[in-house]
């Protein structure tokens, strides 16, 4: 570009007629190199100036090195700067033959002949473009990385701080439970309240855990429980939304209509083995998902099923009527996947997949237009197979 490089003062003309090797040299060279007359007229063009400037050197030689600038101020800065110091070292803007603007760093140096009289000057310069841009996205990484830093303390912050009120809830609650004049209506909406705290403790819990699961450094405490409490509080967590898009859920186990009582496969089959509260999100998030993908006046299918196929599991399956978007059925377990709800993080179903990962089962989803959605999971089975673990208490009566 414009006053181009040379690093020592030059004496005379930096290409003396017939020297081709030194021309090969220049041609070669990594750096743009740019060589200028007494009167700031371009003399040499080298290979690397064509590349980057547009020009071919038929074109630029003899013409003004004023046209390789966008800012006239700048070329008479770089100029005065030479006349009075000898050299110039800097970074300035500039423009190729197709108007486009970009940076330039450049190292410039006068030339003499023998007896001190100023000839030109001579320099070589680099683009800058992706310097610049490189360290544009460092910077954004580094911005981001003290955001995320940030986000994840204030988290931790309101999660402790959380615990503390939450505690609260729940003694105030439990001591309510003991008072002998609470009506049997009110004792009932008392152990809502008691066991919503109890729940929230345990997720505020587990949301801590879940950095751990991601990291893969997780330590997995399990033990055996029974399901159906669990599945029954996810149905209760959600009867209000049920209520108001009038939707009716249909439990079955291996088959067999089930409401609470005992039903043939209940009991023994339905003891899984891992932690309870990780069991319950997981299960609380699919079962969430498939309410609010359902359309109104129409049914959520729980399913669960103890089949010799899957000697190991028992299979919990939730079905909707309703299809998940073409644009996420190939990502559907991925993280922030989620389109139609204003709300959505994308984090349900990713979690629900690592969670039953973390507990050794697996989770699977199919989807069609015509029949719906179906998101299974295949829970580890207790290993003993029989019988209620003597020292479980069901989850709402933590």
């Amino acid at each position: 570009m414009t006053d181009d490089t040379h690093r020592q003062p030059i004496k005379g003309d930096p290409l003396p007629d017939g020297s081709e090797y030194a021309r090969h040299l220049i041609d070669i060279a990594a750096d743009m190199v740019v060589s200028v007359d007494e009167n700031r007229r371009i003399k040499l063009f080298n290979k690397k100036a064509e590349e980057v400037y547009g020009y071919t050197a038929d074109e630029i030689l003899g013409q003004p090195i004023v046209q390789l600038y966008n800012d006239a101020d700048e070329y008479k800065r770089v100029g005065a700067m030479l006349h009075d110091q000898g050299r110039f070292t800097g970074e300035i803007t500039g423009r190729k033959k197709n108007g486009d603007l970009f940076p330039v760093f450049v190292t410039a140096v006068l030339l003499h002949d023998a007896d001190g009289n100023i000839v030109g000057s001579v320099g070589y310069s680099r683009d800058l473009t992706s310097e610049k841009k490189a360290a544009a996205v460092e910077r954004e990484y580094i911005a981001m990385l003290g955001e995320e830093k940030l986000r994840k303390e204030v988290e931790h912050i309101i999660r402790h701080d959380m615990k503390s009120p939450m505690n609260s809830v729940i003694g105030f609650s439990d001591l309510l439970l003991e008072d002998g004049d609470l009506s049997d209506e009110h004792k009932q909406i008392v152990k809502i309240i008691y066991n919503a705290g109890i729940k929230t403790l345990r997720m505020l819990n587990l949301s801590m855990d879940l950095l751990k699961i991601e990291r893969g450094v997780y330590v997995l405490n399990p033990q055996d429980f029974p399901l159906l409490p669990i599945l029954s509080d996810v149905q209760s967590d959600n009867n209000t939304l049920l209520r108001t898009k009038r939707l009716s859920v249909h439990f079955s186990i291996n088959q067999h209509p089930y409401s609470g009582q005992a039903a043939p496969g209940a009991g023994p089959l339905l003891i899984v083995r891992g932690e309870e509260i990780i069991c319950y999100n997981i299960l609380a998030n699919l079962f969430k998902n498939a309410v609010e993908a359902a359309p109104p006046n129409s049914q959520i299918t729980l399913a669960v099923i103890d089949s010799p196929a899957e000697p190991d599991f028992i299979q919990v399956a939730i079905h909707n009527p309703g299809a998940v978007p073409v644009e996420i059925r190939h990502r559907f377990f991925e993280k922030y996947a989620t389109a139609g709800k204003t709300t959505g993080t994308g984090l349900g179903t990713y979690s629900a997949q690592r969670l039953t990962e973390t507990l050794g089962g697996r989770i699977r989803m199919e989807t069609d237009d015509a029949t719906g959605t179906t998101v299974t999971v295949l829970l580890p089975k207790s290993r003993t197979g029989t019988g209620q673990p003597p020292s479980h208490r069901p989850i709402n009566n933590l």
